[in-house]
């Protein structure tokens, strides 16, 4: 989706030199910027198995719940 947008807005980076020579050159600096930085919030996956089902993918950024851990069969019987 953003490639649609970002080839929309290409052409019209040559026009933002007429306002200032290197406003174009700013522009693709300053998002370059702020992309860099938002991809620090990605999770960490160097070690982790690649994962395989969605309930997978869903599960990799939160951490597990207290029930999660937990077995539905906690007693012991004695015969």
């Amino acid at each position: 989706m953003m490639c649609r947008v970002g080839s929309m807005v290409a052409p019209f980076y040559v026009y933002l030199a007429d306002v200032w020579i290197y406003l174009p050159l700013l522009n693709v600096g300053i998002l370059a910027f702020i992309i860099g930085a938002l991809t620090m919030l990605l999770p960490e996956t160097l070690g982790k198995p690649l994962t395989t089902t969605l309930e997978e993918i869903e599960s990799l950024g939160r951490e597990p719940k207290y029930e999660e851990g937990l077995e539905l069969n906690q007693h012991e019987t004695k015969a």
